[in-house]
């Protein structure tokens, strides 16, 4: 059985805890210096108020993570995660969205610039696909190539590697190209002092500063939790009716028996 941490898990684990710390520092800095929350800050607010849904995600699409990673303790909200929650995902969700949100915005803003596209419809494809591209280069490559973690099952015709333990199912990259869509909309899309769309109503809703920094709080994190819940609906679907039947026969983590179906 793995019991120590390889230089992947490793480098995984420092990117969940120093890239979620670094972001939510630069958030505060901008929130100060600019007055008032903003966006980056928010989006890190709305990631890690969402990150409990990853353990029935985990669950639904059987990821499943190495001995050796440190797991969050039983009462963690609906710990489903085969073996327990990795105790960084929380701050990871964070560096993990927040990235490609920040690309996503960048190169969006850039192609509106250079070829005069529409900026809603620029932003949600360009986020689209970045959110596609990160999802595979971390998930299909750093995870399941590199043994970060494993898909012991996927829907047959729907994933890359079917039947070794390196499969990974292309849906997983959707999911997140289409939260990266939202994410990406969000940051790119603001007036000429920097107010997203959520921060203009959240304005025209109060009558003071606090209450309007409250409300785009509150609104990032129900968009976020609607957007991520979306689209773990089909996975929770597709588990139940047991749809996911191809995946390696031998073990994934020596010593530690694979999710049932």
């Amino acid at each position: 059985m793995m019991t120590e941490l390889t230089p992947v898990l490793k480098a995984a684990i420092n990117f969940a805890y120093i890239g979620g710390a670094l972001f939510v520092a630069i958030g505060i800095f901008l929130s100060i210096r600019r007055g008032r929350l903003h966006p980056l800050l928010l989006v890190c607010i709305s990631a890690i108020s969402f990150s409990w849904i990853e353990a029935p995600y985990d669950w639904a699409v059987y990821a499943q993570f190495p001995p050796a990673i440190p797991r969050m303790p039983e009462w963690w909200p609906l710990n489903m995660t085969w073996g327990g929650l990795p105790a960084a995902v929380p701050p990871g969700y964070i560096a993990y969205f927040v990235l490609p949100a920040i690309i996503g915005a960048t190169l969006g803003r850039w192609v509106n610039a250079k070829y005069q596209w529409r900026a809603p419809i620029t932003l949600l494809v360009v986020g689209f696909f970045v959110g596609f591209t990160w999802a595979f280069m971390f998930n299909a490559l750093l995870g399941a190539q590199l043994g970060v973690f494993y898909y012991g099952r996927v829907i047959e015709g729907l994933a890359l590697w079917e039947g070794t333990k390196n499969q990974y199912p292309i849906y997983d990259a959707v999911a997140m190209g289409v939260q990266m869509m939202v994410f990406t909309y969000l940051l790119g899309r603001t007036d000429a002092v920097g107010r997203t769309l959520i921060d203009v109503w959240a304005d025209a809703k109060s009558d003071s500063r606090v209450r309007s920094s409250l409300l785009s709080v509150g609104a990032f994190i129900v968009i976020g939790h609607v957007v991520y819940l979306s689209v773990f609906a089909p996975h929770l679907v597709t588990k139940v009716m047991h749809l996911q039947t191809v995946g390696p026969t031998e073990q994934l983590f020596e010593g530690i028996p694979n999710q049932p179906l």
